[in-house]
């Protein structure tokens, strides 16, 4: 008979104020505690805390390596930091960030029910792209209990979408309604939960070998039931969707600077071509102007087709546009 007494939640895109939500219905003497993974930059000004313990009844604060776990406060990862969950302890690392974040919601999560097990709650936000979703599963595996933001309630609907099609979950609740079943979780001593059911995913038809998008390594497929995972030698860790849009990262980080390429070798060869004009080696000018505007030429169509790829991800991404507001506190 379990007693539900860790909380993780997790969220990106428009996650301040879907914790504000949540963690203003939480009571003073809640016998649990809340840990809070929001996706920030490492330079972020870290004002999370103050913006939190305006609205929450029990204290925010930021989590410090090596201090106990302790019922009744609101933990939340550093920026730049993981947040593991240890036996009654908290831990803080620099590790190889996950799902292109660090801190990432899959780590907590996934720490979390390894050491704890069946004691946890583990909640998904509103978000963009694929973190958390292997994590949640990890704590359905292990018997705890799921919660998934409704997509179509979701500021940002692709982590509460990834979540469901990694996992069937306890709930899938609207934002007003998770901390009242929070409360309710909490406060009851609930039986075993019942065997998981994960959703199925396709066949893999074979491993590939794929390079690591934040360091060149060779990625190595793992294990992780039904759901794709990627992991390199130094630690780099993606599910598959991360992994996607890291690798379109990669390819505009290429095409531009090829583009720089091209049209700095335009700008030379049409040096070159106008001093040898000017000797009348006309020859010499001719190959040197033929190279300057197939170089050209070949810049303009790669910024057309970066255009056009740009125009395609508004058109078939609707996230795309709030992309920008990831890690902002308000």
């Amino acid at each position: 008979m379990p007693q539900h007494d860790i909380i993780v939640m997790g969220a990106s895109v428009g996650g301040i104020t879907a914790i504000k939500t949540i963690v203003a219905d939480l009571p003073e003497n809640l016998p649990a505690a809340v840990f809070v993974v929001i996706h920030t930059t490492e330079d972020n000004p870290g004002r999370l805390p103050t913006l939190l313990n305006r609205v929450s009844k029990m204290p925010v604060l930021y989590a410090v390596h090596d201090t106990p776990v302790l019922p009744g406060r609101i933990y939340l990862a550093r920026p730049g930091r993981h947040l593991l969950l240890e036996r009654n302890r908290i831990s803080l690392s620099t590790g190889p960030r996950e799902n292109r974040h660090r801190p990432a919601v899959d780590v907590l999560f996934r720490s979390a029910a390894q050491t704890y097990g069946s004691r946890v709650v583990g909640v998904v936000l509103t978000g963009n792209l694929d973190d958390g979703a292997l994590g949640l599963a990890e704590i359905k595996v292990r018997k705890g209990v799921a919660i998934v933001q409704d997509p179509e309630d979701a500021y940002a609907p692709s982590m509460p979408r990834s979540a469901l099609q990694a996992v069937d979950p306890d709930y899938v609740l609207p934002l007003q309604d998770i901390g009242p079943h929070l409360r309710s979780i909490v406060s009851s001593t609930l039986p075993e939960a019942a065997p998981v059911r994960l959703v199925p995913q396709p066949e893999n038809g074979g491993k590939g070998h794929y390079s690591c998008p934040e360091c060149g390594g060779a990625l190595e497929e793992v294990e992780s039931g039904p759901n794709l995972k990627f992991r390199c030698r130094v630690g780099h860790s993606y599910a598959a969707e991360s992994l996607v849009e890291d690798q379109a990262d990669g390819i505009e980080r290429a095409l531009w600077a090829g583009i720089r390429s091209l049209e700095e070798h335009a700008e030379f060869c049409g040096r070159l071509e106008r001093r040898f004009k000017s000797s009348n080696r006309w020859m010499l000018a001719d190959r040197f102007g033929e190279r300057s505007g197939s170089a050209r030429e070949h810049a303009k169509i790669l910024r057309e087709l970066l255009d056009h790829a740009e125009q395609i991800r508004r058109e078939t991404d609707p996230e795309s546009e709030t992309a920008e507001a990831t890690g902002t506190e308000g």
